[in-house]
C-alpha cells in the first residue's frame, strides 16, 4: 500500500476564508467601539448624578475601565475562535471530499479475498515480541493462523494469500494477538485495520464524516482522524 497526500486546499477557498475572517474581525471591532461609547455615556451620567459627599474615585473609574476592556477582549477571543473553527471545518470537508473513490485503512477486521490476496493492517501501540493473526470464516471458525514474529510499534501492512480459504468470495474477518516477554499485550494497544472504499462525505452538527464500504459491503462512518493510510 502507498500513501497519497490529501489534495491541497484551493487558493480561492483560502481567499474566501480570509475574507470571512476579516469581515468578522471588523464586526468585532465595531461592537467593541460601541461598547466603549456606551461606557463613556454611562460614566458621564454617573458623574452628573453622583452624591457630592461621595464622589467617584479614580480607582473606581480604573476598575470599571478594566472590566470593560476584559469583556471586550473576551468577546474578540470568542469571535476569533468561532472563525477558526469555521475555517477548520471547511478544510476538513475539502480534505474528506478529495478521498472519495479511494481505498483507505480504517479501524475494523473485515477482509476481502480478491485474486488470491487479501490486504489488511495493524496498528500496535507498543513493540511486540510475537504477533499472531487468525483468519476466520463467516461462521467464526479459524481457518488459518499467521505467525508474524516480532513487530515494531506503529502501522503494519499485512496480507493473506488465501491459505485455508473455503470460498473465494466468502466474507472473512481476522483477529490479532500479541505478546511481549511472555505477557499478552492489551487489546487497547492492538488495533486491527480493514481496507474500505470512501463512497461519500456527510456533514452534520459541524462534524465531517466519511461513509465507507469494506469487505462484504459492510457500510460504516469514520472521521478523518481514523484514516491510517490512503491508497492511490
Amino acid at each position: 500500500m502507498s500513501i497519497s497526500n490529501v489534495a491541497a486546499t484551493p487558493t480561492n477557498a483560502i481567499t474566501s476564508a480570509s475574507s470571512t475572517s476579516t469581515s468578522t474581525g471588523n464586526v468585532a471591532t465595531t461592537n467593541a467601539a460601541q461598547n466603549q461609547d456606551s461606557f463613556i455615556q454611562l460614566l458621564v451620567a454617573q458623574v452628573k448624578n453622583q452624591d457630592p459627599t461621595k464622589p467617584m474615585t479614580s480607582s473606581d473609574m480604573t476598575a470599571q475601565m478594566s472590566s470593560l476592556n476584559m469583556v471586550s477582549g473576551i468577546n474578540q477571543i470568542n469571535t476569533t475562535l468561532t472563525s477558526l473553527a469555521g475555517n477548520a471545518q471547511s478544510t476538513n470537508s475539502l480534505q474528506a471530499a478529495s478521498l472519495i473513490g479511494h481505498s483507505v485503512l480504517v479501524p475494523g477486521n473485515n477482509i476481502q479475498l480478491t485474486n488470491g490476496v487479501a490486504e489488511m493492517g495493524l496498528q500496535l501501540g507498543q513493540a511486540a515480541a510475537d504477533v499472531h493473526v487468525n483468519i476466520l470464516d463467516s461462521s467464526g471458525k479459524v481457518i488459518h493462523t499467521q505467525d508474524l514474529g516480532a513487530q515494531a510499534a506503529g502501522l503494519q501492512n499485512l496480507t493473506w494469500d488465501g491459505t485455508g480459504a473455503t470460498a473465494s468470495n466468502s466474507p472473512y474477518t481476522f483477529t490479532v494477538t500479541a505478546t511481549n516477554a511472555g505477557t499478552s499485550i492489551p487489546n487497547s494497544d492492538i488495533s486491527p485495520l480493514e481496507v474500505a472504499v470512501v463512497k461519500n462525505v456527510s456533514m452534520a452538527g459541524g462534524i465531517t464524516s466519511l461513509n465507507v464500504t469494506s469487505a462484504g459491503n459492510v457500510a460504516s462512518k469514520v472521521s478523518l482522524s481514523e484514516i491510517y493510510e490512503v491508497n492511490n
